[in-house]
């Protein structure tokens, strides 16, 4: 959550019980500079921990840090523009004999180097963190050497997910709105610039106006892309979901009947079309979860659930009958 001077808010870190006193230590980090780390425990009694009487039964640990050092947002940002998944390691607790404050932070990419590191927590640190971006994992962990001990966050951080939606028709309208509000990177191709445009689709990024025969490579590409086949042309289905079997998405959704898909492939393999067979395990036809979806935009629901709870890796049922938590 971003917090201003002036108390404005841009994202959230609970339901809404925290931030009201999340708030109110702001401004003295605000005042002070340096970053803290503090606790919510509602793990021993339900009722008016921190007179917040949230009854939640769990703990939450907040870092709250200035905002000042533009080093975090222009790296993030290099990421999402390159389309590059990056990492972030950062202090939150330590000995009084480690060096570095609370709140320091390590960035890395996948082509950082250890080899120069010296001090023997950081250079493991470094080493963790590199394997968060390579497994897309995010975990907290305590160093101990000699007297000086650290726990850090580490966080793979992946570029905005790109959905790749092919056809322009109106159910995709509302499609293309949902993932713009989850805040995913939208890629429309159509071949059809009466209906591929900005106008009838504001929250899309990239519009591409070209036949499935012609379509750039490049699109095919991004492995922090999902794609949604709904052109409602068949030939022009084939071809696609063709070089999307060849393609670096995590996820393919098929519009339309089972058989329909089925016949798809069927002709691909008659053809001699060459693909990975593994990625099939990725398509899913019909798209979208089983919510019983009539109308476009409760398609678009079921479409934008199941391709969150893949990425998830998540049986998206009812969280009533999960054990355990639910994070």
């Amino acid at each position: 959550m971003l917090i201003g001077e002036n108390g404005e808010t841009i994202g959230t870190i609970s339901g809404g019980c925290l931030e009201s006193d999340v708030l109110e230590r702001a401004k003295k980090v605000l005042r002070a500079g340096a970053a803290e780390v503090f606790t919510y425990d509602t793990s021993q009694a339900e009722d008016s921990v921190f007179s917040l009487n949230m009854g939640c039964r769990g703990v939450v640990r907040i870092l709250l840090e200035t905002a000042r050092d533009n080093a975090i947002f222009e790296f993030l940002q290099t990421g999402a523009k390159q389309r590059k998944a990056c990492a972030v390691a950062t202090l939150i607790a330590k000995s009084e004999s480690f060096a570095l404050p609370i709140g320091a932070k390590f960035l890395v990419r996948a082509e950082t180097d250890l080899s120069d590191e010296a001090n023997p927590i950081i250079r493991n640190v470094l080493s963790d963190t590199l394997e968060a971006l390579a497994n897309n994992r995010k975990f907290s962990k305590i160093y101990e050497v000699d007297s000086e001990t650290a726990e850090f966050f580490i966080e793979s951080i992946s570029p905005p997910l790109n959905l790749l939606l092919f056809g322009a028709g109106y159910d995709a309208i509302p499609l293309a709105a949902f993932a713009g509000d989850l805040g995913w990177r939208v890629t429309l191709v159509d071949h059809r610039a009466a209906w591929a445009n900005a106008e009838r689709f504001p929250r899309a990024d990239q519009i591409s106006v070209s036949r499935a025969e012609n379509l750039d490579e490049n699109l095919f590409r991004d492995e922090a892309s999902v794609a949604v086949l709904m052109t409602h042309n068949y030939e022009a289905d084939r071809e696609i979901l063709y070089r999307l079997l060849n393609s670096s998405c995590r996820y393919i959704g098929a519009l339309g009947p089972k058989k329909r898909t089925e016949n798809l492939i069927a002709e691909l393999r008659e053809a001699g079309k060459i693909f990975d067979e593994s990625k099939l395990s990725q398509l899913y036809a019909p798209v979208g979860l089983n919510i019983g979806a009539e109308t476009p935009e409760e398609i678009a629901l079921a479409v934008v659930a199941e391709i969150r709870s893949v990425l998830s890796n998540r049986e998206a049922g009812f969280l009533r009958s999960r054990d355990g938590g639910i994070h």
